[in-house]
């Protein structure tokens, strides 16, 4: 194996470790250069289905507290992910594989802007706006791109007006009139 080549399968220790404490099945790589292919996409397929279709995500960076993040992210559809901003973050998404929806949001949730992004599309959002994925593929694949360090959750914030991950009537409304704004 290549000194770049990395495994999530079968992590070497010295190049990977998995987060135990994150929401989602979550590694970090541990050395430099890291190469991110075909292999590895498979692997986070793999353990995505394995897990009962749950979230993978692959952090190039070393730590939470690392001050830039780069993340491959699996994501499946039929998750709920609110609307949300980074006061002091912006974001890039470029998508590996699948199909992912991106709203951006005035202050009072209105939908400024909705696209539909599928392999190879980049969309970036800027500091302070509040914005929102929908996996619209079975599964997307993105590479993430951020300043650091994570903040807990103190790193999001949620609008007043963004629908309760309880509220599934709300949910399932918010979901409607996103998917109609990205024309699906």
């Amino acid at each position: 194996m290549k000194l770049s080549t990395i495994s999530i399968l079968n992590p070497d220790p010295e190049k990977v470790f998995q987060d135990m404490t994150a929401k989602s099945i979550s590694f970090f790589c541990l050395q430099r250069p890291v190469y991110i292919g075909s292999n590895l996409i498979k692997e986070m397929k793999d353990i995505s289905r394995a897990e009962g279709g749950c979230n993978v995500r692959v952090c190039l960076h070393s730590e939470p507290e690392s001050k830039h993040h780069d993340m491959v992210v699996l994501e499946n559809k039929n998750k709920y992910y609110p609307p949300h901003k980074h006061e002091e973050k912006g974001e890039c998404f470029h998508v590996i594989d699948g199909k992912l929806g991106i709203l951006a949001f005035d202050d009072y949730g209105t939908i400024i802007d909705a696209n539909l992004l599928e392999k190879g599309d980049i969309y970036r959002i800027e500091i302070g706006m509040y914005h929102a994925i929908i996996p619209v593929s079975d599964i997307v694949i993105y590479h993430e791109s951020k300043p650091g360090p994570f903040l807990g959750g103190e790193d999001s914030i949620i609008p007043f007006w963004a629908a309760a991950e309880e509220d599934t009537k709300a949910v399932e409304n918010y979901t409607f009139r996103a998917l109609s704004k990205l024309g699906i």
